[in-house]
Formats: structure tokens, sequence, C-alpha cells
């Protein structure tokens, strides 16, 4: 008989070694990966940035350093200086001046209506004439707003808020381009809402 497809005998002593060896490799890497996840976890909770932090201070600079980030944060080098007499002085705000609105006589308005009752537009129109405004030729104005708007030009919102005074349930919106178009100042379209 040929030898051809048999194999030789193998001890039983060698499978056990063997089964041994695979088995304790297995449990040394397993050790050494669990070792190492618990090493990492534990650095994790220490410090949320993953690295050491460096705090170095100047009198021009305060350097914070977490590897791999730095980061530095501009401080002023004369941070406070203690009063002697015991009060502190607060620092003071600008002063902020609000312009006074210019005389009615020097605002141009023109009344517009867009509800379509006749003479509405001239009725408001000689109102803000008595109080003294510059009136346009009243006319009428497409489309049809539910809101009674007062239009004004650039640098005429003081105004606009004042003449509103005059103007039941009026809003105040800018709209250079409308002021400029009919040549005033203000251009108050009655809408819908309007009261008498």
């Amino acid at each position: 008989m040929s030898a051809r497809g048999r194999h030789s005998r193998r001890s039983g002593m060698t499978f056990y070694r063997d089964a041994l060896l695979l088995i304790g490799g297995i449990v040394l890497v397993g050790a050494i990966v669990f070792g190492g996840l618990s090493l990492w976890a534990g650095s994790s909770n220490d410090d949320p940035g993953g690295g050491s932090t460096t705090v170095t201070t100047d009198p021009q600079n305060t350097t914070t350093t977490t590897s791999p980030v730095t980061t530095t944060t501009p401080t002023s080098a004369d941070t406070s200086v203690a009063d002697t007499t015991g009060t502190t002085t607060a620092p003071t705000a600008p002063e902020t001046t609000v312009r006074q609105a210019r005389p009615p006589g020097d605002v141009r308005v023109i009344v517009l209506n867009s509800i379509g009752v006749t003479g509405l537009a001239a009725e408001v129109s000689q109102q803000l004439a008595d109080v003294g405004y510059q009136m346009g030729q009243a006319d009428n104005y497409t489309p049809e707003l539910s809101d009674t708007m007062i239009f004004h030009a650039d640098g005429f919102a003081i105004e606009a808020v004042q003449l509103a005074e005059s103007i039941p349930d009026g809003t105040v919106a800018s709209d250079p381009e409308l002021t400029s178009e009919w040549g005033v100042d203000i251009v108050v379209v009655i809408g819908r809402s309007y009261q008498q």
C-alpha cells in the first residue's frame, strides 16, 4: 500500500499544548485591549479635552494650552486699580442727543386716498394745513390699503411720528421712493382703517 493520503498521527499531548497556547493568546490579547480601553476611558473622564492643560499668565496675555489646541486671549495690562478712598467711579456713557422735530412749516406733506371716499383726502389735507404743514394737492392712491400709512423720506422719521399724532391709527414707515415720486417729505395714504 502506498502512503498517499495518509497523515502521520500526532500525539495527544501536542494537541492539548496547541489548544492551551491558542486560549492563552486569546486571553492575553483580550486583557491588553481591555486594559487599554480602561486607561483611555479613565483619561477621558479626567480631562474632557483629551490632553493636558497649561495656563500661562503674563501682564499682556493669558495663554491657555490644551493639547493639541492653543488659545491666546489678550488681557488689559491695567486690569484694576484699588481706590484708596473707598469709592469707585463708573465710566460715563456717551451723551446721546435726539434731534428736535422740524416745525410743521418746514415739512412738505401730501395726503392720498386709497379707499375712494370722495373728499376725504382733501379734508385730511386741510386738517394738516391748519396745524401748519406745507400741503401738496390731495390725490388718489392705488391699490387700496387696509391700514392708514404715513410714509416718510430719509431723515424725516421724527416728523412722521409727530404728524401721526394728527392722524388716527396711522402707521409710520420709511419709503424714500414714494416720497421722492410725489416730491414731498411725508406721504399720508388713507386706508380702510381710517377713523374720523
